[in-house]
């Protein structure tokens, strides 16, 4: 699902690259209105409807149910916290770009280097390795993901720049051995709702992570706001990382081989 919605990204940049060429910036965005509510529409007419999982009387599980299972918490926000802050260069592609001089197409470029890391590194870990080996890798990727965006510090050129982004990008291998501890570690009664709260969050948070770039920027810099991110974010993945490793059952030490 990762990979569709990282493809989708790169499909979706050269559509709307193409769309201006025909049309207005602010027509391209009235069509993409429109594309949104006709989804909408299809979802509330198109699919049937379904109803929920039962559970057994009296059994008060909910949201509140997944945050109080500290492992689930530790997995929700190991899953949350590194795109919050490897969102940092795709909000600044536009100013860094400008100040590179490279024109559209470098900040097409610019836009497209990190999914394409993303898409490389999850195909080349979910085809090349084993369950057992993506496990094993998880914790050392998560806290080295978000690295290579130090780099941005020494005002790196155009192609520099996209090296940096597709190492990054790469890293989220980490993301298939999470997806393996999720499905494993959480409780089955709850795996539902942990998933709804997984996505929206993951979501929301992308957001919020675009907004804060967006307001340091401002004060320090595209140049300093994308190297701090990488310093606070490998920061915070690290301790979120030792967290994760508290909280393993000592069963689970050793990745299953299943």
């Amino acid at each position: 699902m990762r990979i569709v919605a990282q493809s989708t990204l790169l499909v979706g940049y050269g559509l709307g690259g193409l769309l201006l060429t025909v049309v207005v910036p602010r027509h391209a965005l009235l069509i993409t209105v429109g594309t949104f509510l006709a989804s909408a529409a299809l979802l509330r007419l198109g699919t049937r409807r379904r109803p929920a999982r039962t559970r057994e009387a009296g059994d008060p599980r909910g949201t509140r149910q997944v945050f109080a299972d500290r492992r689930v918490l530790v997995l929700l926000l190991l899953s949350w916290v590194p795109p919050m802050f490897s969102v940092a260069p795709e909000a600044l592609a536009a100013p860094y770009a400008d100040d590179l001089g490279a024109g559209s197409t470098g900040l097409g470029l610019l836009m497209c280097a990190l999914p394409v890391g993303t898409v490389a590194g999850e195909v080349f870990a979910g085809s090349r390795l084993r369950p057992v080996t993506r496990e094993w890798i998880a914790l050392p990727l998560v806290c080295l993901t978000l690295l290579p965006y130090l780099g941005y510090a020494l005002h790196p050129s155009l192609p520099s720049a996209l090296l940096l982004l597709l190492l990054s990008g790469a890293g989220s291998a980490y993301t298939l051995g999470l997806d393996q501890w999720f499905v494993r570690d959480v409780p089955q009664e709850l795996r539902g709702r942990a998933m709804t709260v997984l996505s929206a969050g993951m979501m929301t948070i992308q957001g919020v992570g675009m907004a804060l770039a967006g307001a340091a920027a401002e004060f320090v810099g595209v140049t300093a706001t994308v190297a701090g991110a990488g310093a606070l974010g490998a920061v915070c993945c690290c301790a979120l990382a030792a967290v994760v490793r508290r909280t393993e059952a000592p069963g689970d030490r050793r990745p299953r081989q299943s």
